[in-house]
């Protein structure tokens, strides 16, 4: 009996020791990507808004950090397809997704669809193959792509205003839908030119922004980030893909070439500081490529 309870003891110990090693390795994670998180904070904030007013300048501020959240999570695909999400308050009053870009997969819309069951609408005109739907999941595929509201009509096209419409949410209420889009740099001239009030249909919207080089284009991404800010949002992460190239440079400004962009509603009390850069869950996109390096945008709003 005595020789049990030694051993027992002694395998108590054991378990003790590992827990408090697991933590302090846990902690000293959490305090190291803290710490990286408020240097580039810092850096962001030394430089000076060294670029001429134009809508380069204006651009850049619109995708800098600001609102805050509690809970990251990471939907969809380990690698490319999968995006971090902001999971605070999305237990409650959603009543559909759409997920436009799906290529045969869509990671993201089935951990929507299962998780909250809520219709989900997928779209995607240039593959036909239809992903595997989820367990008990209400999954509507549309071989169909999404169109500016002045673009010329064709078919296998379609606004955002019709899609809702024919899915049944043209007058869902603010905030009760889902929205992840990765079209190819169609996203900027459908947010440009979609009502306001459409965008606010919304309570989270994670889009893929290409070709961040082209100033050219510069004066059309404004238009349609300033459309997303009219509507109540404001970048609470961003995530270089590596598969569209690397960074590009504007003066003492850099941003990937292709962008994932998180938004949720932003706080009343304006931009909050230190909004993390890096959580864990980022991964890179294209696993045989390492991950992209940090952004410096503007630090005045």
């Amino acid at each position: 009996m005595k020789c049990a309870l030694l051993l027992l003891l002694a395998a108590r110990a054991s378990c003790a020791i590992l827990k408090d090693k697991f933590l302090s390795r846990s902690n000293a994670q959490s305090q190291l990507l803290e710490a990286e998180s408020q240097s580039l904070d810092r850096r962001v904030q030394s430089y000076a808004d060294k670029l001429e007013p134009g809508a380069t300048r204006d651009f850049l501020k619109t995708l800098r950090l600001c609102a805050p959240c509690t809970k990251y999570e990471r939907w969809g695909e380990p690698n490319d397809g999968g995006y971090i999400m902001c999971a605070d308050g999305l237990d409650k009053g959603l009543v559909g997704a759409y997920s436009y870009g799906i290529n045969g997969f869509d990671g993201w819309g089935m951990e929507v669809a299962s998780r909250f069951h809520i219709p989900l609408n997928e779209y995607d005109c240039t593959n036909s193959k239809q992903p595997v739907v989820c367990a008990g999941c209400h999954v509507n595929f549309h071989s169909q792509c999404i169109l500016n509201n002045n673009g010329e009509h064709k078919y296998n096209f379609a606004t955002l205003t019709q899609q809702l419409k024919d899915s049944g949410n043209a007058n869902a209420a603010d905030r009760s839908l889902l929205l992840k889009i990765d079209v190819e740099a169609a996203e900027w001239k459908v947010f440009a030119e979609e009502p306001v009030e459409n965008m606010r249909k919304f309570r989270e919207i994670v889009a893929e922004y290409h070709w961040i080089g082209q100033e050219y284009n510069h004066d059309l991404y404004l238009q349609a980030v300033k459309k997303i800010e009219q509507a109540g949002f404001a970048v609470t992460h961003l995530h270089g893909n590596n598969y569209g190239g690397g960074l590009e440079y504007f003066g003492d400004y850099s941003i990937p070439n292709v962008l994932e962009v998180t938004y949720i509603q932003k706080p009343a009390s304006g931009c909050a500081a230190k909004v993390p850069y890096h959580v864990p869950l980022d991964m890179p996109n294209n696993v045989n490529s390492p991950e992209m390096g940090d952004s410096v945008l503007p630090s005045k709003l």
